[in-house]
């Protein structure tokens, strides 16, 4: 009788156990040395720490954007604040447009706190009445400039330098 084991014929004789000789031929096999095994667990650490960091790179990437893009949301708000007043007022034109009007903002002080409290916001008032600032004589103008202060939280949670989103427009009288 004759078997075949991985491309081994094996006589089987009476005499000659089988298994004896496939434990032979196993144990002969080789395998993976301590020193593969090591060099692989190695290459593997280093993907998984380079993949680590390529995850933290990308959070912080994305905690940025959305910081920068609160911040400006909140320039936009106060800039169109800004122009709901100028619009009520008839009589001195942008009447309503005054510093005391539209107050700095310190942190933790634009609603909702929880979400917004880590920003804090200004408004400068410019006046302008016409030949200045490029405008037709006697035509009153207002420049508008909202800053937007944050500090910027990294992945690990610590914040950095404070950074800054400015807006301006210029509002005129009609």
């Amino acid at each position: 009788m004759r078997d075949e084991v991985r491309g081994i014929s094996l006589a089987l004789h009476e005499g000659v156990k089988p298994l004896r000789f496939l434990r032979r031929w196993v144990v002969g096999e080789a395998g993976f040395t301590l020193i593969e095994i090591i060099v692989a667990c190695a290459v593997i650490g280093l993907g998984l720490v380079a993949a680590t960091y390529g995850f933290t790179t990308g959070i912080q990437g994305v905690e940025a954007g959305r910081q920068q893009t609160t911040a400006l949301f909140l320039a936009e708000q106060r800039i169109d604040q800004v122009k709901a007043a100028a619009v009520r007022a008839t009589d001195p034109p942008l009447g309503y447009v005054t510093a005391a009007n539209f107050p700095d903002e310190a942190y933790s002080t634009i609603a909702p706190t929880s979400v917004l409290g880590k920003f804090r916001r200004t408004v400068t008032l410019t006046s302008y009445t016409g030949p200045a600032g490029g405008l037709p004589t006697g035509l009153q103008g207002i420049r508008v400039e909202v800053n937007v202060f944050y500090q910027q939280i990294t992945a690990s949670g610590v914040p950095t330098a404070e950074r800054s989103v400015r807006l301006s427009t210029f509002l005129t009288s009609r």
